[in-house]
């Protein structure tokens, strides 16, 4: 999973180390984050990649699965890109400083059903920022349409691999794609270690 966090970079200290922990969430979570902040363990776009997109006319939020903002420190471009998202029915995570209030405009949006299933706002503390962005993620995994593939991956096999696959999904009506995710998903189910991190996470 693909995540855009943004956040004011050039807000105090107690923010940027607030902003540091919810990477740190994310990547513990195996989400790879890309960001607008120079924070360690964020991903970025190379020149090349940027090139491409322009070039193709797509958007950066086309790349990722949902938008996550922290919104404590006014960001300008947090309109554009929540219209952006909303345009592309990629999830929104607003996150403010338990305290703070929401913009009336934020507020209005989710007054609309369908923004609404994609809009989350959430006021948090630190005790609880935690939990409020894996449940975020829960329903980023388990949303519309999200069931159906929609990450690219690219994997490179041996001809002895290949050869298994064709053998295997012979005379079905399974393709080899498919029979790989059924396996993946086989191996969710049955993995302890992941399903008590699971469990964990939704205590």
């Amino acid at each position: 999973m693909k995540i855009y966090f943004t956040a004011d970079s050039q807000a105090e200290e107690k923010f940027q180390k607030r902003f540091s922990q919810i990477v740190d969430i994310l990547n513990n979570a195996g989400v790879l984050v890309m960001s607008n902040l120079a924070q360690k363990n964020v991903s970025g776009f190379s020149n090349q990649d940027l090139e491409k997109i322009s070039r193709s006319g797509e958007v950066l939020l086309e790349r990722v699965d949902a938008l996550i903002i922290e919104g404590s420190r006014t960001i300008p471009e947090s309109g554009y890109l929540i219209a952006l998202a909303l345009t592309h029915k990629k999830p929104i995570l607003y996150l403010l400083e338990k305290g703070k209030a929401f913009d009336r405009n934020l507020l209005h949006l989710q007054e609309d059903k369908n923004t609404a299933k994609l809009l989350q706002l959430e006021t948090y503390t630190d005790s609880i920022l935690e939990k409020v962005i894996i449940e975020f993620l829960k329903l980023v995994e388990k949303g519309e349409d999200r069931q159906m593939p929609s990450i690219k991956f690219t994997l490179r096999i041996t001809p002895r691999i290949e050869r298994y696959l064709r053998w295997k999904t012979h005379n079905t009506k399974i393709s080899k794609a498919d029979y790989l995710r059924d396996m993946i998903e086989d191996m969710i189910d049955a993995d302890e270690n992941y399903q008590k991190f699971i469990q964990h996470e939704d205590e």
